[in-house]
C-alpha cells in the first residue's frame, strides 16, 4: 500500500483567512439584524402553570399542588431586553396533620409580579429567557389564628426563573416550559411571620400581535390614568348566631354590615394595541371600600355602630375592541379581575372576578377621553365566620379615562 503524501501551500491558506472571516462576519451581521428585525415590541404569554406550595414545617401543613394559570405581557426595550408584567393565579387542596386527626382545606394563591426579562440565545426556531420579577402574593390561610391571622395573607413576593419558546410562526411561539422559584415573606409582626420558597411551572403559547391596520391611528402603547366611583354598595349582609347568656342559655344575635356611601376608584391604566381595532388594557385600581358594622336589636334598630374602611386594589385585565374609524368610538371590553386588600376589619374580599364594560373613546388631538360603564361579578367572599362581613359580589362602576 502506497502512501501519498499532501503537501500544504502555506500562502494560499493565509490568504484564505480573510476572505473566510469577512464571510463569517457576514453571516453573523445578517444573523444579528434578522434576529433586531425579529424582535417583537410585545409578547402575550397565556397557559396552564403549577405550584408546588409549601409553608413553614411548625404549621403542620403538608405540601400540596395547585393548579391553575399564568398571563403575562412583555414589552422589549431592545432585541435583549424587556419589561414584563406577570400575574397568576393556583388552586388545590392542602393537608393539615395535627393530634387530634387530618383534614384539609382550599388553597388558593395569586401572584402579581414585574420585573425585566434578559434574552439571553436565540435561533430561528428556540429562544431562552431568563427573569427576576418583584411584588406581591394573595394566599388565603383560613383557620390559622392566631399563628397566622388569616385576614393577613398579602406578602412580598420576588420570583426568579426562565423559559424556552419553541416558534411555529411569525406570531406564534409555544412556552416548553417555564421554571421559577417562587419565594414569598409576610405577617403583620415577628411572632407571626411567615415564609415561602416555592416552586413554579408554566407552559402555553406567546402570541406577538401584528401591525396595527391602516385605518387605526392608534399608538402601540398608551398610558393613563383611570377614575370614577362606584354605583352600588360596596357591603350589604346581616348574620345570625348565637352567644351564651346568662345563666347559661343560648341568646340569637344579628349582626349587618352594610355601607353608608359609595366609594371611589382612581389608578393608573396602559393599552396595548394588539391587532386592528382589539387592544389589551390592563388597569390598577385602589378602591377605599365603605363598611358599616352594626348590631341589631330583636325591633330591628341599631346598636354598636362602627365605622370602617377596607382598602382593595383591583386589577382588570381587559380584551378592548374599538369600532369605527373616527375620533369618537364606541368600545366594548372583557376579561378577569384581581383583587388583592388589606386593612380588613373582619371583612375578607373574594380575590377574582369576572368584568365586562361598554363605553366611548374621544380623541382630541394626542389626548383620548374615554368614559366606561362596567360591571363585575366577583366570586364568593372566603367564609371563616359567621360574622365576617361580607361583600356585595355585582358591582358597577362609572370609570373616565384619560390617556396619551
Amino acid at each position: 500500500m502506497e502512501l501519498k503524501s499532501v503537501e500544504l501551500n502555506i500562502p494560499e491558506v493565509v490568504n484564505l483567512i480573510p476572505r473566510i472571516f469577512r464571510r463569517v462576519l457576514f453571516v453573523v451581521l445578517v444573523t444579528l439584524t434578522a434576529a433586531a428585525q425579529d424582535t417583537p415590541k410585545v409578547e402575550i404569554f397565556g397557559g396552564y402553570s403549577f405550584l408546588k406550595f409549601t409553608v413553614q414545617p411548625r404549621l403542620s401543613f403538608e405540601s400540596a399542588n395547585l393548579k391553575g394559570w399564568k398571563l403575562s405581557v412583555k414589552h422589549n426595550l431592545t432585541p435583549r431586553i424587556g419589561l414584563l408584567g406577570d400575574f397568576s393565579g393556583h388552586y388545590g387542596q392542602q393537608a393539615f396533620t395535627q393530634p387530634r386527626g387530618n383534614w384539609s382545606q382550599t388553597r388558593h394563591q395569586h401572584t402579581y409580579m414585574f420585573g425585566p426579562e434578559l434574552r439571553v440565545a436565540k435561533s430561528r426556531h428556540l429562544g431562552l429567557n431568563v427573569r427576576a420579577l418583584i411584588g406581591v402574593t394573595n394566599t388565603n390561610f383560613p383557620g390559622l389564628k392566631p399563628r397566622i391571622d388569616p385576614m393577613d395573607s398579602n406578602a412580598v413576593a420576588a420570583a426568579f426563573g426562565g423559559n424556552l419558546d419553541y416558534r411555529i410562526t411569525n406570531r406564534l411561539s409555544y412556552r416548553i416550559i417555564e421554571p421559577e422559584l417562587l419565594i414569598s415573606r409576610g405577617g403583620s409582626s415577628t411572632s407571626e411571620s411567615w415564609q415561602q420558597f416555592n416552586w413554579r411551572l408554566s407552559s402555553g403559547f406567546v402570541y406577538t400581535p401584528g401591525t396595527l391596520s391602516p385605518r387605526s391611528s392608534s399608538r402601540l402603547f398608551s398610558f393613563g390614568v383611570i377614575g370614577g366611583a362606584a354605583l352600588t354598595d360596596a357591603f350589604n349582609h346581616e348574620s345570625v348566631g348565637r352567644i351564651i347568656g346568662p345563666g347559661g342559655l343560648e341568646e340569637q344575635t344579628r349582626s349587618r354590615s352594610f355601607s353608608t356611601q359609595k366609594d371611589y376608584v382612581i389608578g393608573a391604566m396602559v393599552e396595548i394595541a394588539l391587532w386592528r381595532d382589539l387592544f389589551l388594557e390592563i388597569d390598577a385600581l385602589y378602591r377605599l371600600m365603605n363598611l358599616t358594622m352594626a348590631g341589631v336589636r330583636p325591633d330591628g334598630s341599631l346598636h354598636s355602630i362602627s365605622p370602617a374602611t377596607v382598602v382593595t386594589w383591583e386589577l382588570p385585565v381587559l380584551a378592548k375592541y374599538k369600532f369605527g374609524s373616527s375620533s369618537v368610538k364606541p368600545f366594548l371590553e372583557a376579561g378577569p379581575s384581581f383583587r388583592t386588600s388589606g386593612n380588613l376589619n373582619a371583612a375578607a374580599p373574594s380575590t377574582y372576578g369576572g368584568t365586562a364594560g361598554i363605553g366611548v373613546e374621544m380623541r382630541i388631538w394626542r389626548l383620548k377621553l374615554g368614559p366606561v360603564l362596567r360591571y363585575t361579578h366577583w366570586a364568593t367572599d372566603p367564609d371563616f365566620t359567621a360574622f365576617r362581613s361580607r361583600t356585595k359580589r355585582n358591582q358597577f362602576e362609572l370609570l373616565l379615562g384619560l390617556s396619551f
